[in-house]
């Protein structure tokens, strides 16, 4: 009976017209997912071993949020992390590191802003080729 009703009231507004809706721009438009990505580099060699992404959104309404995903080219890493640090609302917040061994790549957790507006995302990103060899970095970021 309730489920009749429901129904018959959904039906009766969708026959009786239709109503338009519009949206105002504040000057900071949400767009779809987006990720950002940087070669890892040690400074000093031409070969890298990986490169870090920054995935990011900014939903209307809601907070921005964002993850770091570190990745090789091929094969694995004998050390590979990923993290993210956020600036926003006069904070900055970090996830914890997200470390894998002998692997391919390391996605960090998801972080929120503390606001809406004035944030910075970063994604910082760390590879170890081999347990002989020195670190390689990259560090990607998005604002909103």
């Amino acid at each position: 009976m309730k489920k009749t009703f429901i129904l018959s009231v959904l039906c009766a507004s969708l026959i009786a017209g239709s109503t338009s809706v519009y949206a105002a721009s504040t000057g900071e438009i949400e767009g779809p997912i987006q990720q950002v990505t940087a070669v890892a580099s040690d400074g000093r060699t031409r070969a890298s071993w990986g490169y870090g992404t920054l995935t990011h959104a900014n939903p209307i309404g809601r907070k921005p949020w964002a993850y770091a995903t570190s990745s090789t080219y091929n094969g694995n890493c004998n050390v590979i992390k990923a993290r993210v640090k956020v600036e926003s609302g006069g904070e900055t917040d970090y996830t914890s590191w997200a470390i894998k061994y002998n692997s391919p790549s390391a996605p960090s957790a998801t972080i929120i802003a503390r606001t809406e507006t004035n944030v910075t995302f970063y994604g910082l990103h760390d590879f170890q080729d081999t347990s002989a060899s020195g670190w390689q970095h990259a560090i990607t970021s998005a604002r909103y």
